[in-house]
């Protein structure tokens, strides 16, 4: 399972790194140091939680369901963990699999990309999602 775990971190990384390169500087350096850099490997909650809201933006889950992912993920019990790295490997296959992954040329991302800032790694946006967990 750690091996999934890194992977699927590492591949979150390289896709947002990829879709911020030409639309901040600032997000883009973030996902450099978790993609390329020092922080290679690493996981924080942000990474899993960015994911969630892009897999939101595709309308895979909704808030509540988000909420539930995230409450799993502050439990103390490993199991949980492994729970949710499964459930988002396996809704992001599933957004791959329907939309394809992000790249220059894919179109269905057009609109992620230009508002990542607002929608997918934002303050008030993790802040909503996260109330009452």
């Amino acid at each position: 399972m750690e091996k999934d775990f890194k992977q699927l971190i590492a591949d979150i990384a390289e896709e947002h790194y990829n879709i911020t390169s030409s639309v901040d500087k600032n997000l883009n350096y973030l996902w450099y140091m978790y993609y390329k850099g020092s922080k290679k490997g690493d996981f924080r909650p942000f990474v899993f939680m960015a994911e969630l809201m892009l897999l939101k933006k595709f309308n895979y889950l909704s808030d509540s369901e988000i909420k539930n992912i995230i409450a799993m993920m502050k439990s103390e019990d490993r199991d949980n963990l492994n729970i949710v790295t499964l459930t988002i490997k396996n809704l992001r296959d599933l957004r791959i699999k329907e939309h394809g992954i992000y790249s220059n040329d894919n179109n269905v991302y057009n609109e992620v990309k230009l508002n990542y800032a607002y929608e997918i790694v934002n303050h008030s946006a993790f802040t909503t999602v996260m109330e009452k967990v």
